[in-house]
């Protein structure tokens, strides 16, 4: 399972032409028998050849190919992705119920909750709560870095009661995250951990995100 960041931040959006009249997307996608050659397609010099890490491999040099085309009619731009279709990176077709990303935020406390992956693997996908979250003070299209004002993330209690914890006031250098500060990973100035449900988790960060901005911690 992915952290709720991995779900929003990180990812690259394709590119149209400036000044693209219709910025819209045709994606479609294909899977074909390929083959590795031991020499060049274009030049008489050695190839890519093929590699395996399985001693009894018995599929030689050839390999499923997955290729996402990406097109955009009205400015003409294309783009092409590639790669080996295994079990390992496959197409896989899901509900957004099961990625978090593409469901809408839930507004709480005044702020904004986009959900990340729901936590499966502990038997809580039907749940009213399954999702940790990334919280931010205003409904967006895309969260970015400057978007996310706190998170939300679960854990387990000791007797195994499900608790909340919530960080608030990005800070490069603040004492609370994961990764180290300076770095990329989202850093925070304050967290709060144990508490019983998302409702106080997200006033808690708005308190938080008050204080900081010169109020009373009051909201």
């Amino acid at each position: 399972m992915n952290r709720v960041e991995d779900s929003y931040l990180g990812w690259e959006l394709l590119q149209h032409q400036p000044n693209c009249p219709r910025p819209r997307w045709t994606v479609d996608v294909r899977t074909a028998d390929a083959y590795r050659s031991d020499r060049s397609y274009y030049r008489d010099e050695p190839g890519p050849g093929h590699s395996c890490p399985d001693e009894d491999c018995g599929h030689g040099p050839g390999f499923r190919e997955i290729r996402v085309r990406v097109v955009c009619t009205a400015c003409g731009t294309a783009h092409l992705i590639t790669g080996e279709d295994t079990a390992e990176t496959g197409q896989t077709t899901t509900s957004t119920r099961y990625l978090g990303y593409g469901m809408a935020p839930r507004h709480m406390a005044g702020l904004y909750l986009y959900p990340g992956q729901p936590w499966l693997d502990l038997g809580r996908a039907n749940t009213e709560w399954p999702h940790d979250f990334l919280v931010t003070t205003a409904k967006v299209n895309r969260v970015t870095r400057a978007d996310v004002a706190g998170s939300i993330t679960q854990s387990r209690g000791r007797r195994g009661a499900v608790q909340w914890a919530a960080c608030a006031v990005p800070s490069e250098d603040g004492q609370y995250g994961f990764g180290f500060a300076g770095t990329d990973a989202l850093r925070w100035a304050a967290a709060s951990d144990g508490m019983r449900t998302v409702a106080a988790a997200a006033k808690w960060i708005a308190a938080q995100l008050d204080r900081a901005a010169g109020g009373d911690g009051r909201g």
